[in-house]
C-alpha cells in the first residue's frame, strides 16, 4: 500500500511542482504535454493540487505554464476546473507564462464552458394567448397579400384570354361544370327546400297572429331570392368545389406537377385555375335559381299545410312580390361569390408546401376562408344594393 502511494506521489510531483510560500501556493506545470492522452496522469495531479491548496489554506494560487509545449482542448477543461475550485473557495488565481497563441486558444474554447445556461421562460396562458393573436394576425396579413397578388395575376390572364381565347384549356371546361354544377344540384335543391320550410314555418306562426297569412309568400320569396339562396349555395360550393380545387392543386404541388407544367411551357394559371373559376362562376346563377325554386316550393307546402292557403293564391302572391330587382340582386351576388370561392380554393392549393398534412391544412383553410369571404361580401352587397335602390 505504501509503495503505491509513493508511486502516485512521485508521479504527481513529476507533473506538477507545488511549492508553498507564506502567502500563496506556487505550482509549476512540469508536464510538457497537456492533452487528453495524458489525462490519466493530469487528473490525479489536479486532485492532489486541490488537496495541497486546501491544506495550506492559502488565498492565492499561481500556475506557471512556462514548460508547456503541446496542448489540446483538455487544457481548457483542466484550467476551468481550477478556476471553479478557486472561485468556490475565494482563492485568487494567477496564471503565468501563457503565450498569446495559448491565450487565444483558451479564450475561444472557454466561451461555451463559462456561458451560463439561459433558463427557459415559463409561458403563462396569457402569453400564449397574446402570441397566438400575433401569429394569427401575421398569417391573415400574409394570406391577404398573397390573395391580392393571386387575384392580380388572374385578371392579367383574363385580359390575355380576351385577346387569345384559345390560350386556356377549354376541354376542361365541361368537366368542371359537371363536377361543380350538375353534381351540386341535389344538395343545393335539398338545402334550398329546407330553408324555405324553415322560413315559412317561422313566418307562418307570426303572420297568423295578424291575419296576414298570404304575405308568407312574399317573405319566403324575397328572403330566398335576395339573401338565403345565394348565401347557402355559395357555402355549399365552397365546401364541395373550393375544397376539391385546393386538394387537387395541392396534391399536384406536392408531386411537383406544377413545376413540370411550367417546365413544359404551360402557364398553371391558364391551365388549371381559369377553367375552374370560369366554370364555377357560370354555374352559380343556375344553382341559385334551383335553390330559389326549391325553397319557394318548401314555403308553399308550409303555407298550404299550416295556414290553409290555396296553391293558386300563394303562387299569385309570389309572382307579385318577386320582382326582377330581387332576382337580379341574388344572381349578381352569385356570380361574384362563385368566382371568389373558386379563386380561394385554387389559391390555397398553390400555397401547399410539404406533404399530406399540408394538403389537409390548406384544404380546410380553403373552406373556412371561402365561407368568411362569402359572408363578408354578402354584407357588402347588402349595403351597396340598399344604397343604389336595388
Amino acid at each position: 500500500m505504501s509503495s503505491n502511494a509513493n508511486d502516485s506521489s512521485s508521479e504527481t510531483a513529476s507533473v506538477l511542482d507545488v511549492q508553498h510560500f507564506n502567502a500563496y501556493t506556487y505550482c509549476r506545470v512540469a508536464e510538457e504535454h497537456f492533452t487528453l492522452l495524458h489525462a490519466k496522469t493530469l487528473e490525479p495531479a489536479l486532485q492532489q493540487l486541490f488537496a495541497d491548496v486546501e491544506a495550506a489554506k492559502h488565498l492565492r494560487l499561481t500556475l506557471d505554464f512556462g514548460a508547456l509545449t503541446e496542448y489540446d482542448s483538455y487544457l481548457v477543461v483542466w484550467l476551468q476546473a481550477v478556476k471553479r475550485f478557486c472561485q468556490e473557495r475565494g482563492i485568487t488565481l494567477d496564471v503565468q507564462n501563457l503565450t498569446d497563441q495559448m491565450r487565444d486558444f483558451i479564450a475561444l474554447l472557454e466561451k461555451p464552458l463559462t456561458k451560463k445556461p439561459v433558463e427557459a421562460e415559463v409561458e403563462t396562458s396569457w402569453h400564449r394567448y397574446v402570441e397566438s393573436i400575433g401569429e394569427a394576425t401575421l398569417q391573415v396579413w400574409a394570406d391577404a397579400r398573397f390573395f391580392i397578388e393571386f387575384l392580380g395575376e388572374f385578371f392579367i390572364n383574363v385580359t390575355y384570354l380576351i385577346r387569345a381565347p384559345r390560350s386556356i384549356r377549354w376541354s376542361e371546361f365541361p368537366t368542371q361544370i359537371t363536377k361543380s354544377g350538375v353534381g351540386a344540384v341535389p344538395i343545393v335543391a335539398l338545402v334550398g327546400f329546407l330553408m324555405g320550410v324553415i322560413v315559412g314555418y317561422q313566418g307562418a306562426m307570426q303572420l297568423a297572429q295578424f291575419g296576414a297569412e298570404i304575405y308568407l309568400a312574399d317573405m319566403v320569396a324575397i328572403s330566398l331570392a335576395r339573401e338565403l339562396a345565394p348565401l347557402m349555395t355559395a357555402i355549399i360550393v365552397a365546401g364541395r368545389s373550393g375544397a376539391a380545387f385546393a386538394a387537387e392543386i395541392g396534391t399536384m404541388q406536392v408531386a411537383e406537377e406544377l413545376d413540370a407544367l411550367t417546365t413544359m411551357g404551360f402557364n398553371p394559371m391558364r391551365f388549371l385555375v381559369m377553367p375552374r373559376v370560369l366554370a364555377v362562376t357560370c354555374v352559380m346563377p343556375f344553382l341559385v335559381l334551383f335553390a330559389d325554386i326549391a325553397g319557394m316550393f318548401g314555403g308553399l307546402l308550409i303555407g298550404v299545410g299550416t295556414l290553409q292557403l290555396s296553391v293558386s293564391g300563394y303562387l299569385n302572391e309570389t309572382k307579385v312580390a318577386l320582382t326582377v330587382a330581387h332576382l337580379s340582386s341574388g344572381l349578381i351576388k352569385s356570380l361574384v361569390l362563385g368566382a371568389v370561392v373558386a379563386l380561394v380554393g385554387c389559391m390555397r392549393g398553390f400555397q401547399v408546401r410539404g406533404g399530406a398534412e399540408s394538403v389537409g391544412h390548406f384544404t380546410t383553410s380553403a373552406v373556412v376562408s371561402g365561407i368568411f369571404l362569402i359572408i363578408l361580401l354578402d354584407a357588402v352587397f347588402t349595403v351597396i344594393f340598399q344604397a343604389i335602390g336595388l
